[in-house]
């Protein structure tokens, strides 16, 4: 062989050995690497711990929003109410004597669309009446509160607010019922004849004796049946509202009809609890909104009855399920 065959070989099996060499390295890495690590290729700078973790901190943080809505802040008279499937604006208003109008003013609703789980803000401050400011109250009950029952139920079932009654309670929104707890109700302008018949009804004590009071009936009666007007009647301003009912039967002398007339929508106003022992009331035309408006109101009837409480006033028991809803407008 001659020596230039001789320097073809080395050569040849020079870049053999280049070839090889290069070839067994990443192999070599994958052999002496920690299990799970991945090799990075060689072009990407390798960060410290320090830059590392601050990368991620800054991809994992958002930003902040600069549009945040302002919350609405709740004040005196205004409560939460959380919709329950079912209900309806029409039927919220009337449990806390407000209308549809208010309701969607104090929420910014466009319509009457709304869904079970929404949080409604009710604007229940009445008008102040008395002198010194405070709200002219004519009458405060007792009332022992019954499983199921709420501060909006109590306040829709006696002619009361939700708002008067947490004042006279020293309540709060979130504040809890319990069945036996007995709460003051006040009722605005309450007849004096609807005192008079529970004293009427209660035994005189002998001297020294506590004083019974024992009821000619402890019925709880059928829900009151409307019969007119017909729900969503249309009335003209020139005429009288004619509410009426079927009788559930003859009254105790301390038990009554209580009608209870809610400010829908227009120009409704608010009107107080009626009390009476007949089956129907008139709503004179005078209440009706001037020419060229119109008045939205709800009404229902329920039988409420009175007698002495344990804290020397008196109580307030419901003596029937409150009856249907039902709306007319005054146009």
């Amino acid at each position: 062989m001659s020596w230039i065959d001789a320097l073809l070989v080395l050569a040849v099996l020079a870049v053999l050995a280049f070839w090889w060499r290069i070839a067994s390295q990443p192999r070599q890495e994958a052999e002496t690497a920690p299990a799970g690590a991945q090799l990075l290729p060689t072009n990407i700078p390798v960060l410290s711990a320090t830059e590392a973790a601050t990368m991620t901190v800054e991809a994992t943080v958002e930003p902040t929003p600069t549009d945040v809505p302002t919350p609405v802040v709740r004040s005196d008279g205004v409560v939460r109410h959380t919709v329950r499937a079912g209900e309806t604006l029409l039927g919220i208003a009337g449990q806390y004597g407000v209308t549809v109008d208010e309701i969607q003013a104090a929420n910014d609703l466009q319509n009457e669309l709304i869904r079970a789980g929404d949080e409604l803000f009710i604007p229940i401050t009445r008008p102040e009446n008395g002198e010194d400011g405070s709200i002219a109250v004519a009458s405060q009950f007792e009332y022992s509160v019954e499983a199921g029952d709420t501060i909006v139920s109590i306040a829709s079932r006696f002619g009361s607010t939700v708002a008067e009654i947490q004042r006279a309670n020293s309540l709060t929104d979130n504040s809890v019922i319990r069945p036996g707890q007995v709460l003051a109700v006040p009722v605005q302008q309450v007849p004096s004849e609807v005192l008079a018949s529970s004293a009427e009804a209660t035994p005189t004590p002998a001297s020294g004796e506590s004083r019974p009071f024992v009821t000619p009936s402890e019925t709880i009666y059928i829900e009151p049946r409307l019969i007119g007007p017909p729900d969503n009647a249309v009335l003209s301003r020139e005429e009288a509202a004619l509410l009426r009912w079927i009788s559930v039967d003859v009254l105790d002398p301390n038990e009554w009809y209580v009608l209870l007339v809610y400010p829908v929508s227009g120009s409704a106003q608010t009107l107080p609890s009626i009390w009476t022992k007949a089956t129907s009331y008139r709503l004179d035309a005078e209440l009706a909104p001037a020419e060229g408006e119109a008045a939205e109101y709800a009404w229902q009837v329920s039988v409420v009855r009175v007698k002495p409480g344990v804290n020397s006033q008196f109580a307030l028991e419901a003596a029937s399920p409150p009856s249907e809803l039902r709306s007319f407008t005054w146009r």
